[in-house]
Parts: C-alpha cells; structure tokens; sequence
C-alpha cells in the first residue's frame, strides 16, 4: 500500500481501539481485524503478564491505559532513571507513559507521540487520573516526523508500533536525530523469521494486525544501524500466541475470510516478539 493509505488504515483501526477501550474491530471489512497485540478487554492484564509487566504495572494507577496492544515491556528495557526525559514512538493510551512517570520522578519528563486524536484525547484523560499530567504530555504527529526537538532526550521507547511505518529507515532516523549525543532506544516490535508473502503484505487487515508492515531481522536491524545507532541488542520469542489468540472471534474473521485459516496458522510460526536496545554515541 502507499504510504499514506497505510497511515490512513492505520489511524482508522487504532481509533476504534480507543473508543472501544480495546479489541481492533474496524468499521468496514478490511478493518476488522485484530490490532497489534490487541486483546478481549477481560485478558488485557492477562496480556501485559506475559509480554513482561509486573503485577503492580497491571494493577496500579497505570491500569486504566492497559489496552492490551503491546508485545513487550520496553519500560523495562530502557532502565529508566530519575530526571531523564522520554519519547514514546505510538504512545497509545499511555500506558507506558504512566508507567515511565513512576520511573522519572517530579524531576523527568515524558513525551508520547502518536497521530490517532482519539488515543491522544484517552492518554491525556489516563495522565490526569493518574496524577501525572505535569510531567506526562502528548503530542500529535508522526513517527516519521517526530515534533521534538533534535538532541533533546535521553530514551526513545516504542512498543509494537514501529513495524505499522510505511517508512522504519526514516523512523529510526528520526529517533537517532530527537535523541543525545549518549541516549538510548528500547523497542519492542514484531519481527518476522521469513519475508511475508506479497499477497498478505498488501491487505490492509494484516497491517492493522501488525504483520503485514512487519520486516525480518537483518532489515531491521539494518535499518537501525543505518540510522547510525550502535550496540544493538536483542532477545526474541515466538509471538504466534499474541496475534491469534481466537481465530473464532469475531475481530478476526475478515483476516480468516481473506487470509484463511491454515494460513494464518502458518504465518504465526515466522512472527516473533523482539526486545531490542542500542546506543546512540
């Protein structure tokens, strides 16, 4: 797809994520799919146990954001210390974000950065309720054209956003470009062990469900270090179980009607759930 379709089925999907409070249940058929990661709202903590929260991220002030989008805890992964400033690539409902706050302390500050108003208007609602709204902002835009200033943070996080960009070259190029000279990234991301067939590639269910934009790890990584960013590390595993969860359920019959069964089943064996960290020096 172009890029600004991409963009625009995108956007779509994750709104009906926000006003629903959970589940990708677009309202045309290439919509109704599910989202990245994303989970009947009953099994949203069930969801953030196992992609690596901690009892008290799922059942603190931070619950509330939890909509069971992510595949892994890049919160956690970053190390964050008081006092630092963050940027969230595709801040969501600011789970994350709440949680980071506990993190950076009175003296940090967070930016999330995401271009869906509705998940934009949840987030600054969660921030509020949570008490954080002085240090926790969101702004609208881009990940491929981040409203930060150049050099101005100390970590980029994203969690399960980064493989829905048309464009990732110029994501992590804009990720190195907002971060100081020393900074760091931490991701979590869908990464694929094969090339996705170009058939699935195209639809616009597979995009929403964080596969079809997904690339394999040598591109990946390539295009991180591309960027400039050294000391890439990560650890993976299989993230079959978080894309389909229920192939019954009615979120994802567009995909089985368009994709198929037995090659949904299929695909999930070449879908992992990377954790990724690197340096910008």
């Amino acid at each position: 797809m172009e890029k600004n379709r991409v963009h625009d089925v995108v956007k779509s999907g994750y709104a009906a994520v926000a006003r629903q409070g959970g589940g990708c249940c677009g309202p045309t058929a290439e919509q109704a799919s599910s989202c990245c990661g994303s989970t009947p709202e009953n099994t949203h903590a069930d969801t953030a146990a196992l992609i690596g929260y901690a009892d008290e991220d799922i059942t603190g002030a931070a619950a509330d954001a939890n909509l069971g989008l992510g595949c892994g805890n890049p919160t956690a992964l970053a190390s964050l210390k008081p006092g630092e400033t963050v940027v969230d690539l595709g801040s969501g409902a600011g789970f994350d974000a709440l949680l980071s706050a506990e993190k950076l302390g009175p003296e940090g500050r967070f930016i999330g950065i995401d271009m869906t108003p509705e998940m934009l208007e949840r987030a600054r609602t969660n921030a509020v309720n949570a008490g954080h709204a002085r240090t926790v902002e969101f702004r609208e835009g881009l990940i491929e054209n981040l409203p930060v200033a150049s050099k101005s943070v100390d970590v980029v996080i994203s969690n399960c956003v980064i493989n829905l960009s048309p464009d990732k070259a110029q994501v992590f190029r804009e990720a190195y470009r907002v971060l100081k000279p020393g900074g760091r990234l931490a991701v979590s991301d869908i990464v694929l062990s094969e090339p996705l067939p170009p058939d699935i590639g195209k639809l616009a269910a597979s995009w929403i469900a964080c596969v079809g934009g997904a690339l394999t790890e040598k591109e990946y990584l390539g295009y991180m270090r591309s960027a400039g960013f050294e000391n890439v590390e990560y650890t993976r595993k299989p993230a079959g179980p978080l894309l389909t969860p229920s192939l019954q359920d009615p979120m994802w019959q567009a995909a089985v009607e368009l994709i198929g069964e037995d090659r949904i089943n299929e695909l999930a064996h070449t879908v992992f759930s990377y954790s990724i960290t690197a340096e910008k020096r």
